[in-house]
């Protein structure tokens, strides 16, 4: 994760910059102009485009990793199973 936030290291910070900007509206009290800025930022920031493909990568990622413990959960079952069969046959 941090690998993909690197090579987007420029939108992240864009990304912070908008956000740091529009928490300082809201925490003014003027939530107009904070939604108006928020409104407003994709077309300040284009580069946002890469850090919604870098968002997508991290999501894949993740999606990747949980099918590999999940098949490494089913592989370390199966394999039990198959040595707790050969352990009841061999006492019987």
């Amino acid at each position: 994760m941090k690998e993909i936030l690197r090579e987007h290291e420029a939108a992240v910070r864009q990304a912070g910059q908008a956000l740091a900007e529009i928490g300082k509206e809201l925490a003014s009290g003027h939530i107009e102009a904070a939604l108006a800025q928020l409104a407003a930022t994709p077309q300040k920031y284009p580069e946002w485009d890469e850090l919604d493909q870098a968002t997508a990568d991290i999501a894949a990622v993740i999606r990747d990793r949980e099918g590999m413990l999940a098949v490494q959960q089913i592989l370390g079952d199966l394999a039990g199973t198959i040595i707790n069969g050969a352990l009841r046959a061999a006492q019987i």
